[in-house]
């Protein structure tokens, strides 16, 4: 199987969509090609990640065999209170505004849309809330979860409360940061 393989790249993007638009979306393109392939597998990197552990705990999905989670965001709701402060949040929680921020450890600049908040509370997305982990302990598809140490977006006493809660393939703290710029190349090259 290595080497042969098709790939397809999804972006999100925040200021026109939420979870629940991203998750529809995955879900048609992951039935189109479930006719044409036997096999699927699934990565997400930050809130990607949070995507892909989501497909998984509300669409069950039979032919993903492998999810590669890469910094991935259990609580992408908690993290963007935390960074931006409840208060300048306030109203984005409401469902009233867009929130804009700059993002700390990559510096890019965020507008994420106004039913973004509204959705994830709604919907109950969010995978680790109040410490405690909500997600099936085992699902049929192999997991793989890879964090690194320096990782200041996502930190990676998420990934290791996760990964003692759900039962995973391979767990890896990596030294390097939230992109695992250092160490990408490297884990594709080993495990897919």
């Amino acid at each position: 199987m290595k080497g042969r393989f098709s790939l397809f790249a999804m972006d999100m993007e925040y200021q026109s969509t939420n979870t629940t638009r991203v998750l529809d979306v995955l879900d048609a393109l992951l039935k189109g090609f479930s006719q044409k392939f036997k096999e699927i597998w699934l990565s997400g990197s930050s809130h990607g990640g949070y995507v892909s552990l989501n497909y998984l705990k509300f669409y069950r999905p039979e032919k993903v065999t492998k999810v590669f989670l890469l910094a991935p965001s259990y609580s992408t709701l908690s993290l963007i209170l935390q960074e931006v402060g409840e208060e300048k949040c306030r109203r984005w929680l409401e469902g009233k505004e867009e929130l804009r921020f700059t993002e700390c450890e990559t510096g890019l600049e965020l507008t994420i849309s106004r039913d973004f908040a509204t959705d994830i509370s709604a919907k109950g997305y969010e995978i680790i809330s109040e410490g405690k982990v909500l997600f099936p302990q085992e699902v049929p598809q192999e997991i793989y979860v890879f964090h690194g140490l320096q990782d200041r977006t996502v930190p990676i006493e998420h990934s290791r409360l996760f990964t003692n809660h759900v039962r995973v393939k391979t767990f890896v703290e990596l030294e390097d940061d939230h992109k695992l710029s250092l160490t990408f190349p490297s884990l594709v090259e080993e495990f897919m």
